[in-house]
């Protein structure tokens, strides 16, 4: 199967049921999608553990703690919202990293310090960090609708820049070294697409429509065409640094589980700002 071909299978199986389980299943504050993003969370932790350390390296505490955050944040907008729950669970989880590395036997080790802490406090922070911002957009008015938008933004961008890519990019590649296969052409049919997709998404929904106007779908397309470019850069650039292809192999066509979420990671704290501002 060609590349284009299983990245149109992903599209058609995946993303459907993800799109089903926002929609049909909005109970509890969407808890099924909030479980979702609890187990993404988790995984994805494991998979940049395995880019990060490496020669029997391992981090200051278990990489699935991370899902401590995204839980954190759904009991926090479900039941006591004027507490700082997420931010107390991330303190937290840093203390205790920082706490374990006290304990080294010898004074040389210390030499290793900095890395194995500056190492684990990145694994807290991608995907943990980002993954709040995913359970925060379910306390907004409309949430359902707004999720849905954020995807239909992310994936729209992600499968038209790779159409425009290979129809149009052949001689506008290599705009990123850390990417040499991102083209212009790509970049701009991404774009143009995600903010036609905002346009008619915000037209057509009634609890859209009557929020935002056609200047703030055009800026929503823009903003997270951007930042979900920005976050498939920044993959790739971990992914250079530990010398590895992909960051996983758990989804065909695809890679690992962080190759298919990058953007959406990148894009969901700037979406929620502008659901704010908006």
């Amino acid at each position: 199967m060609t590349s284009l071909g299983k990245r149109l299978l992903l599209t058609f199986t995946v993303v459907p049921a993800l799109f089903s389980i926002i929609y049909f299943l909005p109970y509890q504050h969407h808890l099924a999608f909030a479980l979702l993003a609890v187990i993404v969370t988790a995984y994805g932790s494991k998979e940049i553990k395995n880019l990060i350390f490496k020669d029997g390296q391992r981090p200051l505490i278990p990489y699935w703690l991370t899902a401590m955050l995204p839980v954190s944040q759904y009991v926090e907008i479900s039941f006591i919202p004027s507490f700082p729950l997420t931010e107390i669970v991330l303190a937290m989880l840093l203390l205790i990293a920082f706490t374990i590395e006290i304990k080294r036997g010898e004074s040389h080790e210390f030499a290793y310090s900095i890395p194995q802490i500056s190492k684990t406090t990145f694994m807290i922070a991608y995907p943990g960090i980002f993954s709040i911002f995913l359970i925060k957009l379910l306390q907004v008015a409309h949430p359902t609708e707004h999720l849905l938008l954020l995807f239909i933004l992310v994936f729209g961008n992600d499968v038209f820049a790779y159409v425009f890519g290979m129809l149009l990019g052949k001689n506008n590649r290599n705009m990123f070294h850390v990417s040499p296969n991102k083209s212009l052409a790509g970049f701009i049919g991404g774009t143009c697409s995600a903010i036609l997709l905002s346009i008619a998404y915000i037209s057509l929904v009634p609890a859209m429509n009557s929020l935002y106007t056609t200047f703030n779908a055009i800026i929503f397309g823009l903003v997270i065409s951007i930042s979900s470019s920005a976050g498939d850069l920044i993959e790739s650039t971990i992914k250079r640094g530990s010398d590895k292809k992909d960051s996983g192999t758990i989804i065909l066509g695809r890679g690992g589980l962080l190759d298919s979420i990058d953007s959406l990671l990148a894009s969901a704290p700037f979406f929620l700002l502008l659901v704010i501002l908006s």
